[in-house]
């Protein structure tokens, strides 16, 4: 069948080449040279349509028109076009071929963008994407059976598969790839709305192992690597069926066992890489160059160049895949395309979530903190385990340090600095900020006979992170408190809210987020003291609670100032 499609394109080449040139009109020396930038898989097939389109000479304003075709990564492309990235990373843009539609939600969110993109309408080719794993890893794996959906991708706490069969997933990086970008968007539909549904796609975030390496047919050969000893590790990730398609012809004997997405909702099937036709130029003759490498792009011997690489062309329509491959008795249903600014608020959550933390902690060591929570454990003790828990959970791009408070803890301040604000990777004399953290921590002891003077500690440390604040990062106090406030010199409730009202910026965020560990406490003005500052109040009883803690208080960056409830 392939000798065959070789054997057909090139004969119909000819043919078309053949009648071009008997009807093709002489042109001038000086060209009108227009540049399309292309995404990468596709390339090759576009460079043979614009080879033949190069050797028809139509003419533009007098001139021949000629396309010059640049393989570059789409969300490349995207950044210049929109403005956001360097103006001359790339040639200069007169026409545009990305993997997916979603680049130009991205793209035209932005106003530099929107003036520029022009959509034809035009499809060069499609792909679906598939969920797929390493054939090793696939039969050591009972949930990924004849059909999957994408709940197969979330944590076993969201409904994914269960932890026992340590799968990992790998998604490739939806701020360069429309495949992550995609499954972004199909997660947060899957998971709906609302403060449960921000914090399992907080969880997902921290759970998937971002990667920029298993994209396309050469990308796939290390992914696969990873399902062999010694690593026999279980991974999956999301790519498209001409990736699928394109590795299993250069592996017959090892394909991947690769599943298109299913659900009975319409909405959660296979989202396609559509690879529209974008202008983008400003110049008239470049602008009619592409219209009319445009209208040869969407003649049916591009469709047939595209579907012998192993895509779909632009009406779906796809070449048959060998039986052994498995894809052709596999039902495929496709979900709707993302709205224009579904992509563009997805990705927003998603760099939120995972964005830098700067994040100091106040540790609460007055006296009630030598309370008994259980045989021979305080609750200081219970607040070290706790606060150790929470330490693993942050990743390694997280800046933070550690005060102590009690009243008059170092002089007339109701604090100490133990460990100063920085990366969490970063060294300490010879170990790093994490280590220096967990043991500074498990160090703290509740000082006899020393009140509490939470109001003023708190105003403190607020302070101080306005002061410092990062750019780019999320920055936030966290407060591991029993909630008393018995310094009889201590700023009241009142002079407390009022300040952090007045210090606020929602354009400079800094949230306070406070862990109680009494039921003694008051409540009510912890969770007074949090919102202030678009915060949140948690109250727990057991170490373990901590983790749906933290992932509660992250999520909160998705809606920032707009979260409502906890």
């Amino acid at each position: 069948m392939v000798a065959a499609a070789v054997v057909i394109a090139s004969a119909l080449m000819v043919t078309l080449a053949a009648q071009a040139n008997a009807t093709r009109q002489p042109c001038t020396s000086h060209p009108v040279v227009a540049d399309v930038a292309v995404s990468p898989e596709i390339a090759p097939a576009v460079e043979t349509v614009a080879k033949l389109f190069n050797d028809q000479r139509h003419l533009v304003t007098g001139h021949c028109a000629q396309v010059r075709i640049t393989s570059a990564a789409p969300a490349a492309v995207a950044a210049q076009v929109d403005g956001q990235g360097p103006a001359n990373s790339l040639p200069a843009v007169d026409a545009w071929v990305p993997d997916s539609s979603l680049w130009v939600d991205v793209a035209r969110s932005f106003p530099m963008g929107a003036q520029l993109i022009q959509p034809t309408g035009l499809d060069v080719a499609r792909s679906p994407l598939m969920i797929v794993m390493p054939a090793l890893a696939a039969a050591r794996v009972p949930a990924f059976g004849v059909s999957v959906g994408w709940s197969f991708l979330l944590p076993a706490a969201d409904g994914g598969p269960p932890s026992s069969q340590h799968l990992r997933v790998d998604l490739p990086d939806p701020t360069q790839s429309a495949a992550g970008l995609a499954t972004l968007v199909q997660i947060n539909r899957l998971l709906g709305s609302g403060a449960a549904a921000r914090t399992a796609f907080a969880r997902f975030v921290f759970a998937a192992e971002v990667t920029a390496q298993f994209t396309g047919p050469q990308g796939l050969s290390p992914f696969v690597t990873l399902a062999r000893p010694p690593l026999n590790g279980n991974p999956v990730t999301v790519t498209s069926e001409q990736a699928v398609l394109q590795y299993d012809r250069s592996h017959p004997g090892q394909p991947l066992a690769a599943r298109y997405p299913w659900s009975p909702a319409s909405a959660l099937g296979s989202p396609e890489l559509d690879y529209p036709y974008l202008l983008t130029a400003s110049q008239p003759a470049q602008l009619a160059a592409v219209r009319a490498f445009g209208a040869v792009l969407g003649q049916s011997y591009a469709a047939g160049v595209v579907r012998f690489d192993g895509f779909r062309s632009g009406n779906g329509v796809a070449d048959v895949a060998p039986s052994r491959y498995g894809l052709a008795t596999q039902l495929l249903r496709l979900a709707p395309e993302a709205g224009a600014s579904q992509a563009q608020t997805t990705l927003q959550a998603w760099q939120r979530v995972g964005a830098n933390g700067a994040d100091l902690a106040l540790v609460d060591v007055s006296a009630p903190m030598a309370a008994p929570v259980g045989p021979g454990v305080t609750l200081e003790q219970e607040l070290g385990q706790t606060a150790g828990l929470g330490l693993s959970l942050f990743p390694d791009n997280t800046n933070m340090g550690l005060w102590e408070f009690a009243d008059k803890l170092s002089g007339s301040r109701p604090y100490r600095q133990i460990v100063p604000v920085g990366p969490l990777t970063g060294e300490l004399g010879l170990i790093s900020r994490r280590q220096e953290l967990i043991e500074a921590n498990a160090a703290l002891k509740p000082l006899p006979h020393r009140a509490a003077a939470l109001n003023s500690a708190i105003l403190a440390g607020y302070k101080h992170m306005v002061a410092s604040y990062r750019p780019k990062s999320s920055n936030a106090i966290l407060v591991l408190t029993s909630g008393a406030d018995n310094a009889s010199d201590d700023i009241s409730l009142s002079t407390l809210l009022s300040d952090l009202h007045q210090l606020y910026n929602p354009d400079r965020p800094v949230q306070i987020v406070i862990v109680v560990f009494s039921a003694h406490s008051d409540f009510a003005a912890m969770q007074q003291i949090a919102s202030a500052t678009a915060g949140s109040a948690y109250e727990i009883t057991n170490p373990a609670q901590i983790g749906k803690v933290f992932f509660e208080a992250i999520a909160r960056r998705i809606c920032q100032s707009s979260c409502t409830g906890p």
